[in-house]
């Protein structure tokens, strides 16, 4: 009788309880969370504090685990390994997760000004990071946020300062991307394109005289060790989308997702003056540790955009008329 009793109430329990917790939280969830930057570079930071925030502000029911430097996936392994299931969110540079005319953009020579100027393209009420979404959405995935890089395609290399028209010719500078890619040969270069953690021993070992990269992977992958040049262009600005399958998406609350929207703005948020700040940080560190490091005068930008107008016309020629008035869109809020 007792043990019927007993049965009885566990039994009345098992239905009472869930009603008496939260009702914003479903059972637990645990995202692997993968990055490939070093640990001490800004954006792992961000991967950090999302993790953080999305504990916090999800009572821990959503369990972010952070992944850096590597840990999981290389960067181009990335987008497959969230479609099937390998990891469930990670970030890129928008041009890694897809090579579409929008996921290019940011990878135009010269578009944007500075970080402000990005920030005001990439708000997540904008037109840009809705399209950047709407492309994710084709392929399975969720955008989140996007954070902060900062100055993209800046030079270290062991050849010679690269100020001007010809300084590249015969030169094998490793590149990111396609853009990146078409914007190295219209300097003059021979673009070799290989995964971020392979510049170092590249460079060092003598297989390519150069890279692009940003400033702050010059600091934080220790580039600087193996290259007596640098040159500071600010032609692109870095930004790192963070995507989550679609699948795992929908299967979170919408108290979940937007937990997780919240970290996500406020990492972005964090990571406007952040990304300024480290990569005047990173040129300063650069130039007190010897390496012979030119940043580009405005009027050496204009001469700069100019030889990369056949990058422009490249991307042109692939872009439709909707994604041509994005670009414009983008240059209007300068």
């Amino acid at each position: 009788m007792l043990r019927a009793r007993l049965i009885g109430i566990f039994a009345v329990l098992a239905i009472l309880l869930p009603a008496n917790g939260s009702e914003s939280f479903a059972a637990d969830v645990t995202l692997r969370y993968a990055g490939t930057l070093p640990v001490k570079h800004h954006n792992s930071e961000g991967q950090e504090m999302f993790a953080k925030r999305v504990g916090e502000l999800t009572n821990g029911s959503v369990k972010v685990e952070v992944y850096p430097a590597g840990q999981l996936y290389k960067a181009r392994e990335i987008p497959t390994a969230i479609v099937s299931g390998g990891a469930d969110m990670g970030f890129n540079l928008t041009s890694v997760w897809s090579t579409d005319p929008v996921s290019e953009l940011n990878d135009v020579p010269f578009l944007f000004k500075d970080a402000e100027h990005a920030a005001k393209a990439w708000a997540a009420d904008g037109k840009l990071f809705k399209a950047f979404s709407a492309e994710m959405e084709k392929r399975g995935m969720k955008t989140v946020h996007v954070m902060f890089f900062g100055s993209l395609f800046d030079f270290g290399n062991n050849k010679k300062k690269l100020a001007a028209a010809g300084d590249f010719d015969d030169m094998k500078i490793r590149g990111y991307g396609r853009l990146a890619a078409e914007g190295l040969r219209a300097l003059g270069a021979s673009p070799v394109v290989m995964s971020p953690g392979e510049m170092y021993l590249a460079i060092q070992r003598g297989t390519i005289d150069g890279a692009i990269t940003g400033v702050t992977s010059l600091k934080s992958r220790k580039i600087w060790e193996v290259v007596e040049n640098a040159t500071i262009t600010g032609a692109t600005f870095g930004v790192m989308a963070v995507n989550i399958s679609k699948k795992k998406w929908d299967s979170l609350t919408p108290e979940q997702q937007k937990a997780l929207m919240t970290a996500g703005e406020e990492v972005f948020q964090w990571s406007i003056e952040t990304s300024a700040a480290r990569d005047k940080e990173a040129t300063d560190f650069l130039k007190s540790n010897g390496v012979n490091t030119l940043v580009l005068s405005p009027d050496q930008k204009a001469k700069w955009k100019e030889l990369f107008a056949p990058a422009y016309k490249a991307w042109a020629s692939r872009a439709n008329d909707e994604q041509k008035a994005l670009h414009a869109w983008v240059k209007s809020l300068q």
